[in-house]
């Protein structure tokens, strides 16, 4: 009975480990904000720093990082069938990154301690969303949707307490970095405490029933590395690199080439997340009735328009436009094709290849999008990213 009562409550299924896992995500989304949306901000008007090219190689180097090391961490769950240890792992990383951080004033000291983190916390993302598909296979799309509306919600009251805190155009973030930072290792011991390894069942058990009645059939259904179609990947390489270019520069292109304030792109920043925590709920069931080619289908069409809308040199336009959700579309559908194409036993690879992916735009994004800027000006970037969409359409023909 005790075993039964813990088993419900704390154990494979429980509610309880869930939610400090979701409670970590928040947080981590939270740091993740602060990191990458204001630090920039931070470093060109509070240090000094007005090279754009410095500011996307900060951006980019530690995605690098976890393009290189995101499918190692997947794979290692795989086989030791142990996600606690990785989850807790990349929770500490991240606790020690933000108490560390404020110490260092040059940016590239501040991008080689990020990147030597980024090492260890890369192994958060993908093998807590595998231990949530494994959890409950029959909730394993809401679930999934569940933990990314948990970092939408990190995403949100980052950028609003970060937004309180701008002053003359200054961020302060030292003390919210360390209360981060804090939390982050609460949240650890937590997971440590709560969680317990889910074992992944039968390689071949959802996937013959559901995909495919031979093995060649099912090998030519499934593209790169015998895990996703290949066409796939490159759609959602090319969706998010092209997003993370203008997503880096959006900050100075909205408040230094169109005019808008700092406090403006805060409450922009919190709202659109506000509309992807609303759009993840209603996106898993979409996804799961239509399947996700038709999902991308759309998410193609969107990305064209809003680019279009944020070319217009007008604050409120660009300000709408940046407003859409096409990235919670994207990621939805990637998640039904990691559920409905991927046997279990590979679903730590799958999660650390679209890990890495996303990574690899990153980073790409960030340090092209930089470079760009710098040489081409900022209004440059929204009209390259009408050109980018257009190979979204090519891709999903296909």
């Amino acid at each position: 009975m005790q075993e039964s009562a813990f088993s419900h409550g704390f154990g494979l299924g429980g509610v309880v480990p869930i939610y400090c896992l979701y409670l970590s995500v928040f947080f981590r989304a939270t740091a993740d904000m602060l990191l990458y949306a204001y630090l920039p901000l931070c470093l060109y008007y509070s240090l000094g720093e007005t090279r754009l090219w410095v500011i996307g190689l900060f951006m980019g180097i530690p995605s690098f990082v976890r393009l290189l090391v995101a499918p190692l961490w997947g794979k290692w769950t795989d086989r030791l069938g142990r996600q606690r240890v990785f989850i807790v792992t990349g929770l500490l990383a991240y606790g020690l990154l933000l108490l560390v951080l404020p110490r260092y004033t040059d940016p590239l000291a501040i991008t080689a301690f990020t990147s030597l983190m980024a090492v260890l916390f890369a192994a958060f993302n993908p093998v807590s969303r595998v231990w949530l598909s494994l959890s409950c296979p029959r909730e394993e799309i809401h679930r999934l949707a569940n933990w990314h509306q948990w970092e939408a919600a990190g995403y949100l009251v980052s950028s609003v307490v970060a937004g309180w805190s701008v002053n003359e155009g200054y961020l302060a973030l030292t003390e919210l970095l360390t209360l981060l930072g804090i939390l982050l290792l609460g949240s650890a011991c937590l997971v440590s405490l709560t969680l317990r390894d889910i074992p992944a069942r039968s390689p071949l058990r959802r996937i013959e029933y559901i995909q495919s009645p031979s093995l060649s059939s099912h090998r030519r259904a499934l593209g790169m590395a015998g895990i996703f179609p290949l066409t796939a990947l490159l759609y959602f390489l090319a969706s998010s690199t092209t997003w993370e270019a203008v997503a880096t520069n959006f900050g100075l292109y909205f408040t230094g080439f169109l005019g808008g304030s700092v406090r403006l792109y805060g409450l922009l920043i919190g709202t659109s997340t506000f509309v992807s925590i609303l759009a993840y709920g209603s996106l898993a069931g979409f996804c799961e009735r239509h399947g996700y080619r038709k999902t991308l289908q759309m998410a193609a069409w969107g990305y064209t328009f809003m680019y279009l809308l944020m070319s217009y040199p007008s604050v409120r336009i660009a300000g709408c436009a940046y407003l859409l959700p096409m990235s919670t579309v994207v990621r939805s559908a990637m998640n039904v094709l990691v559920t409905s194409q991927v046997p279990e036993r590979k679903r730590g690879e799958a999660m650390g290849l679209v890990e890495s992916v996303e990574a690899c735009s990153t980073a790409w994004g960030a340090v092209l999008g930089g470079l760009v800027a710098h040489q081409q000006g900022l209004d440059c970037i929204p009209r390259l990213a009408v050109a980018g969409s257009i190979l979204l359409h090519m891709l999903v023909a296909r």
